[in-house]
């Protein structure tokens, strides 16, 4: 039987993806809410986040202009130890199927490979 890429056993369908950044976490944390930033991933973000953690995660709903529901969104900043770059870690579940899956995926590959453009020297 084949396994499903994806499939949660509780959250529907999700999808994650971690990029190491050649920043530190200030820094890419300031670049991630600057308006700049903001126009990359924002769009669908529900910005009244149910977590707030500074230069560490954050927590709330996103909706694809093409879905009808609404998915959890979690970001997170993950210094590495040499502290000149950073880890940023983007996960979205409660996705409705395997199509909203594949659609998130190419969304945030997109954001992150433009915060990265962002970041680098």
């Amino acid at each position: 039987m084949a396994k499903n890429i994806g499939l949660t056993k509780d959250a529907g369908w999700q999808f994650g993806i971690r990029k190491t950044m050649p920043t530190n976490v200030e820094t890419l944390w300031e670049t991630f809410f600057s308006d700049r930033g903001l126009g990359y991933w924002a769009e669908g973000v529900d910005q009244n986040f149910s977590t707030f953690k500074e230069y560490s995660h954050i927590r709330t709903t996103w909706k694809h202009k093409d879905f009808e529901e609404r998915a959890h969104l979690q970001v997170r900043f993950i210094p590495t130890k040499d502290k000149d770059k950073t880890t940023i870690s983007i996960h979205v579940d409660n996705l409705k199927n395997e199509s909203q899956r594949e659609v998130t995926k190419k969304y945030w590959l997109v954001v992150i490979e433009s915060l990265y453009l962002l970041t680098a020297p």
